[in-house]
């Protein structure tokens, strides 16, 4: 009775979390007992709770007792299930060493026990009082798709993609694809001197399992020019009487593509970043197919809730290399954490 009281008397206030590459970002929602009275949103750069981080948050908590902090679970061992039944979760996942639970005892989601322990142990200056997982996010957000439709679902941060298949609401298949580590150190080349035309198909796939995503290497700089031969060593030929004009045509060329050249790396490593990601979903799609744990069938659609801006170029692979089709929806994560707590809260 007193609670219900105070929840007039109080404004609450729902602080929202999760991590973004080299930054932490907070978002912040004030409510009455029945509408949003302001939200304010903000990016630390910092990968650690900081001062500047806890007066932020004091700042809109001080005036009020009913505060609650989420964050959106960043482990990079974690996943979802097609299965919910105590004996079949082996299948798919150590349940002896994660933490897991059921989604309307349909489907069941999972992180590791020592990776939520490590995110407790870094917000224990704040507490947290939910940790929430990236497909509860995802099935929320598409629910309407996903009750209706057989489709790859996809929720795209900076550094990971959590990826479900689900038919009418059915999970078949699910992984959390980590590509930061991958950014960072994996690499492959490509050599440019015979002009030789690489294609997507022509790149070796390799499988992945839930834990390792084994992404194909990333670009090194393209070698644009190749070996020149110094120009002043070419001898004169009798038959060209304009070679001057050639060897002064082909120098200001070379010096227009060196120019070029320098603009490059930051193209290739978008390109880079791209590929990458379209790689690792390739992949996961293929052991979809292929893993005799799960009730494969042929996908057509792929819809993609998107936190960062999803390039062109990504979309653009996954409509001619693998034939989907493709349909984005923007997402505020912080956004849809909020509302994650507000509903534990009812």
């Amino acid at each position: 009775m007193l609670d219900k009281i105070g929840s007039f008397l109080y404004h609450k206030v729902f602080i929202n979390i999760y991590i973004k590459d080299d930054y932490i970002n907070i978002y912040i929602e004030k409510n009455n007992s029945k509408t949003l009275i302001l939200s304010d949103e903000k990016n630390f750069k910092t990968n650690t709770l900081d001062e500047n981080i806890i007066n932020y948050i004091n700042s809109f908590t001080k005036d009020t007792p009913y505060f609650y902090i989420s964050i959106l679970d960043p482990s990079t061992t974690q996943g979802a299930a097609p299965v919910c039944e105590h004996i079949e979760i082996d299948k798919f996942y150590d349940k002896t060493l994660s933490k897991y639970g059921c989604y309307k005892d349909k489907w069941s989601y999972y992180t590791s026990k020592y990776d939520l322990d490590e995110v407790n142990n870094s917000f224990r200056d704040l507490g947290l009082d939910f940790i929430f997982s990236p497909f509860i996010i995802l099935a929320k957000f598409f629910q309407d798709k996903i009750d209706s439709h057989l489709s790859i679902f996809l929720l795209v941060q900076e550094s990971s993609i959590a990826l479900s298949i689900f038919d009418n609401s059915e999970l078949l298949f699910a992984q959390y694809l980590n590509l930061k580590n991958e950014f960072e150190t994996e690499n492959f080349s490509i050599d440019d001197d015979n002009n030789d035309e690489i294609t997507l198909d022509e790149i070796q796939e390799e499988s992945i399992d839930l834990d390792s995503v084994d992404v194909d290497n990333t670009l090194d700089d393209l070698d644009v020019f190749g070996d020149i031969e110094d120009l002043d060593s070419i001898e004169e030929i009798d038959e060209f009487t304009d070679v001057d004009e050639e060897l002064e045509e082909e120098e200001n060329t070379l010096n227009n593509n060196s120019h070029k050249n320098h603009s490059l790396s930051e193209s290739e490593e978008l390109f880079d970043e791209d590929y990458q990601m379209f790689s690792a979903i390739q992949n996961s799609i293929k052991t979809f197919y292929e893993d005799e744990r799960y009730d494969s069938q042929f996908i057509e659609s792929i819809y993609i809730a998107d936190s960062i801006g999803v390039s062109s170029d990504l979309k653009s692979y996954l409509e001619e290399e693998i034939f989907l089709n493709v349909y984005i929806r923007q997402i505020n994560l912080g956004s849809e954490i909020s509302k994650l707590a507000q509903v534990e809260l009812k």
